[in-house]
C-alpha cells in the first residue's frame, strides 16, 4: 500500500499575509549565513539543476542561483501563491534569470526532467512523516545527485546568565508549534529521516546565530515571531496577549539580556546532506 504524505498546513500556523511574508524575508536574512554554510558544504556547484521545496519568498533559491550561477537552474516550489509571486517579483526586480518559481502542493509535485540536487529549509517540520515526502521527492533526483536538508532544533536555544524573558518566549514559540502539530526538533531527526526514507547516511552540522549587547538583530526576531503566533498561542493555551505584552516585548529582551551581559544562543539550525547512489 502507497503510504499517504500528511502535512500540518502551513497555513494554519504561519499565515501568508503581507506582513508575514515581510517577517520570512527579515527571518531568511538573519539565519541566511548558516544555509550558504551548509550549501557549500554539500557541494552545490555551477551549472546544477536545483529544485528548492517549501521555498516560501525565494531566499534559500537565491542562495542556490549564487551556487549554480547563470547556467544552473533554480526552481522553486511552494503550495503557497502569495509566496510564489513575491518570490518571482522579488527574482525579476534583482534580475535572476535562472530561478522560476511553481504553486504546488509537494505531495503532487511533477517535474518534467530530474534536478541534479534537492534542497529546503524549515519544510519538513510540518510533514506528519517527513521521510515519506523525502521518498517521494528523491525520485527527481539524477544518480549521483545531492539531497540538503536544513531544519531546527528549537529546544536547545539558550542564555547566559540565564534571561528568563527570553527562555519564556522561546518556550512559549516552541509550545504553539508543537501544539499546532509541528516538530521543533526536527533537525535533530534528520539522519532518522534520510535513512527511513531510503536514502544514504547523511553528513550533518550544526550552527546558530548568537547574540549580545543591544543591538542585536535576534530581539525583534523573537518579538515578530511571536507576534505572528500569538493569535494561535491564545488558541492553544500557550498565552494571552495580555501575557506576552507584544508591543514592549523587543525592548524588554534587549534590556534584559543587556543589563545580565547575557549570551543569548538562537534555535539552531541543523544541516544534513546525501549524494544519491
Amino acid at each position: 500500500m502507497t503510504a499517504v504524505i500528511q502535512t500540518q498546513t502551513y497555513q494554519s500556523i504561519l499565515t501568508h499575509t503581507n506582513s508575514e511574508l515581510a517577517r520570512l524575508i527579515e527571518q531568511a536574512s538573519f539565519f541566511g549565513d548558516l544555509t550558504e554554510h551548509v550549501l557549500r558544504l554539500a557541494g552545490l556547484a555551477p551549472g546544477m539543476r536545483v529544485l528548492d521545496i517549501g521555498c516560501g519568498t525565494g531566499d534559500v533559491s537565491f542562495l542556490a542561483a549564487r551556487f549554480v550561477g547563470p547556467e544552473g537552474v533554480v526552481i522553486g516550489v511552494d503550495k503557497s501563491a502569495e509566496a510564489i509571486q513575491l518570490a518571482s517579483q522579488r527574482a525579476a526586480a534583482a534580475g535572476l534569470t535562472n530561478v522560476r518559481f511553481l504553486t504546488q502542493d509537494l505531495s503532487e509535485l511533477t517535474l518534467d526532467e530530474p534536478v541534479d540536487a534537492l534542497i529546503g529549509r524549515l519544510v519538513l517540520m510540518y510533514f506528519a512523516d517527513p521521510a515519506v515526502l523525502l521518498r517521494r521527492l528523491s525520485q527527481f533526483i539524477r544518480p549521483g545527485g545531492l539531497i540538503v536538508c536544513h531544519e531546527l532544533d528549537s529546544t536547545a536555544a539558550k542564555s547566559l546568565p540565564r534571561c528568563e524573558l527570553f527562555e519564556t518566549s522561546v518556550s512559549r514559540i516552541n509550545q504553539a508549534f508543537t501544539r499546532a502539530g509541528a516538530d521543533v526538533q526536527t533537525g535533530l531527526k534528520l539522519a532518522q529521516i534520510f535513512l527511513e526514507a531510503g536514502l544514504p547516511m547523511p553528513d550533518m552540522i550544526l550552527g546558530a546565530r548568537v547574540a549580545t549587547g543591544p543591538d542585536s538583530p535576534a530581539y525583534r526576531q523573537v518579538t515578530e515571531l511571536t507576534r505572528t503566533l500569538l493569535p494561535l498561542m491564545e488558541r492553544v493555551g500557550v498565552a494571552t496577549a495580555a501575557e506576552v505584552e507584544i508591543e514592549t516585548l523587543a525592548g524588554r529582551l534587549r534590556e534584559e539580556a543587556v543589563a545580565n551581559r547575557a549570551t543569548l544562543v538562537a534555535p539552531p539550525f541543523i544541516g544534513a546532506w546525501a549524494r544519491l547512489p
